[in-house]
Order: C-alpha cells, then structure tokens, then sequence
C-alpha cells in the first residue's frame, strides 16, 4: 500500500520529473489510502521491522 500511494501520487511528493495527470479518482484513493496506512501505524497495528 505503501509502494503504490508513493508512486501513484508522484505530484504530491516533490518529484523533479515529470508525472502523469492524476485523475480526482485516483486522488481519492490516495487519501483513503494514506488515511488507513496512519490509522493502522497509529493503532499499533502495522509496525517497522528492525
């Protein structure tokens, strides 16, 4: 989820090359990505390995 939020959404991490144009479909996506990836770090749920 990590991956695809990250290289789905290039316009919104400071990219220096071009991206292609992001549709509001695929921007809604992002967020409820992003949103679920915070809860389940948030929660305890999903942590770093060491």
């Amino acid at each position: 989820m990590m991956r695809t939020l990250w290289t789905g959404q290039t316009s919104r991490h400071g990219s220096q090359t071009g991206t292609v144009p992001e549709t509001l479909e695929a921007a809604r996506a992002g967020v409820h990505l992003a949103a679920t990836l915070v809860q389940w770090f948030i929660s305890g749920a999903v942590t770093r390995t060491s």
